[in-house]
């Protein structure tokens, strides 16, 4: 089943069995939250001025490589496009650029969101979380953000996929996780997970890549 964004402020007001019922759910859907969101601003409540902080803002990625074959992997699954056409048809009317590298397909709180976890996506969100870091910012709650990345590399004497089956094959996983609250807007915070597996064979071609498509973006608000 697939999870409808969750608006804080529709939410009836829960004692603490209630909310902890309701981070099981999100644990159970996958979300991740930055932060507990309050169920609503208290009437009379003023923004606050936070201050720039790296702290609250935070970059981690982990290339595990054991020599130049695993870097060699590692960029040619990061640097492989996906097909225009099938991003376009994910964005329906949504207008993309006409060229240029098209990892992603639509945006939410004016954040692009990933068709593919490339190169290139993992730059922009790292671009946004360090940004973040050296922002201040007026919000009723302290914002914060994070970008997590793991690449790694392992062998297969045999791969399936579906009806597919790839025999001594090098597999490149991909991994990035992103989150921030209150950055983008005053009162809003996504979060998400983006994984890609890309199969070469022996002489480092690529057979398969799974994973690229739309992304679940649940959205919180207060």
């Amino acid at each position: 089943m697939t999870p409808h964004p969750v608006h804080a402020h529709s939410l009836p007001t829960l004692p603490a069995t209630g909310t902890m019922r309701w981070l099981r759910l999100f644990s159970l859907l996958g979300l991740v939250l930055v932060t507990a969101l309050p169920a609503a601003v208290v009437p009379g409540a003023e923004p606050k001025k936070w201050p720039a902080s790296v702290e609250r803002h935070k970059v981690v990625i982990t290339r595990e490589v054991t020599d130049d074959a695993d870097r060699r992997l590692i960029a040619a699954a990061e640097g492989a496009q996906p097909p225009r056409a099938e991003v376009q048809k994910a964005a329906g009317e949504t207008k993309l650029p006409a060229s240029g590298p098209l990892w992603w397909y639509k945006e939410e709180l004016g954040l692009r969101i990933p068709y593919a976890l490339t190169g290139d996506a993992l730059a922009y969100f790292t671009g946004l979380v360090r940004k973040y870091g050296k922002e201040s910012f007026t919000r009723y709650s302290e914002p914060s953000s994070r970008v997590a990345y793991t690449a790694k590399v392992a062998a297969h004497a045999s791969f399936t996929h579906g009806k597919e089956t790839f025999a001594n094959v090098r597999v490149v996983t991909l991994k990035l996780e992103f989150s921030q609250s209150f950055c983008a807007t005053g009162t809003e915070g996504l979060a998400f997970t983006k994984e890609r597996t890309v199969v070469f064979d022996a002489a480092g071609t690529i057979l398969l890549i799974i994973g690229d498509g739309p992304t679940e973006t649940p959205i919180l608000a207060i």
